[in-house]
């Protein structure tokens, strides 16, 4: 089956962009597994010799660092599911995130079954994504 590539051209969102938005997205159950994985990082001795300048010796605050990392993307996909359809934000995250194709959803997860409607609204979700994701870089 050949794969559809929505155009969001008119939004202002390129083809390698949708793409480079798309893999931000992908990579969303891993962040939910890392950061998972980093809450329980304790604290370790400390060695008494000397570190090079700049670097952070405290394991638990590099743990920290990176999920707060993590945090901060799950946070913006999150928030631009929520701000393009509050009723679609499961769907959405399904269908972009984890890669679940729309006709796998079960028909219960669909507030309608309107397809342009949730096609619609995951434009919406892209134009949002990339706009806070400009915001995370500033």
């Amino acid at each position: 089956m050949r794969r559809y590539i929505p155009d969001y051209s008119d939004a202002g969102i390129s083809r390698e962009r949708y793409y480079e938005l798309l893999h931000f997205c992908r990579q969303y159950p891993e962040w939910k597994k890392s950061a998972a994985s980093l809450l329980g990082t304790s604290a370790q001795r400390y060695s008494t010799e000397a570190h090079a300048a700049g670097t952070v010796s405290d394991p638990t605050e590099r743990a920290a660092a990176k999920r707060e990392t993590y945090l901060r993307r799950i946070q913006i996909v999150d928030m631009a599911a929520i701000n393009a359809g509050d009723k679609w934000c499961d769907t959405l995250i399904r269908n972009v995130c984890y890669g679940v194709p729309l006709a796998a959803i079960d028909p219960i997860m669909m507030p309608t079954s309107n397809r342009n409607a949730y096609f619609a609204m995951k434009k919406k979700f892209f134009v949002l994504l990339d706009a806070l994701q400009q915001g995370m870089k500033d």
